[in-house]
């Protein structure tokens, strides 16, 4: 396959995963968020399933590095999604839980496949998978330089605009005013929305 060919055949696989999810793919991290019409997000299986539906066997997946944040009690997981030869590095992070009586990891093989999948979920993102989706609970879809057009705004007055282009590294939501508040308010080295914040975080 020459170049011509390969870069052809390499935007007609991007357009198809660039195309929307079916309805109901995309969910909210709780009922609250729901109502607000933010905290959307899209599991990690319907990329997988489009990537193996449109793309075959032209991508693959690499593991990256796996490292573990004690003192927040994080895992971030690094990895990057190839197809044909194009190449998007995902991170993603989980929570750690521990025992209470002895301190010890309790979910710690759990907590590096949530981190995996959303390393996954970051590096599509890199590719615009599920951007027309996810656009109606995204501030910055509304800028002509984002190639959606003809998304639709959810109408709700109580939603909270976005104040900041930095991202929860939980959930990857981009942080509201709130969020940016308590940010402050705890003294937060890390990006959190308000529902990810550490519990031993809250000072």
């Amino acid at each position: 396959m020459d170049h011509n060919e390969k870069q052809r055949l390499f935007k007609e696989i991007i357009e198809k995963l660039k195309e929307p999810f079916p309805p109901g793919t995309v969910e909210f991290r709780d009922s609250k968020a729901a109502a607000k019409g933010s905290g959307a997000y899209i599991r990690v299986q319907p990329y997988i399933h489009k990537l193996n539906e449109e793309a075959g066997l032209y991508w693959s997946w690499k593991d990256g590095k796996t490292e573990i944040y004690h003192e927040d009690d994080m895992v971030q997981y690094t990895g990057i999604l190839r197809i044909l030869d194009a190449e998007r590095e995902g991170i993603g992070f989980s929570k750690l839980q521990r025992y209470n009586d002895t301190g010890k990891i309790a979910n710690l093989k759990e907590a590096i496949k949530s981190a995996r999948s959303d390393a996954l979920r970051d590096a599509a993102d890199h590719f615009e998978m599920g951007w027309r989706d996810l656009a109606p609970y995204r501030e910055w879809a509304s800028n002509p330089g984002s190639g959606l057009d003809g998304y639709s705004k959810p109408n709700n007055n109580s939603h909270t605009s976005t104040k900041s282009e930095l991202i929860c590294m939980k959930c990857r939501i981009p942080l509201q005013e709130k969020d940016l508040e308590l940010k402050k308010q705890y003294r937060l080295t890390y990006n959190y929305c308000e529902v990810h914040i550490p519990p031993h975080l809250r000072k």
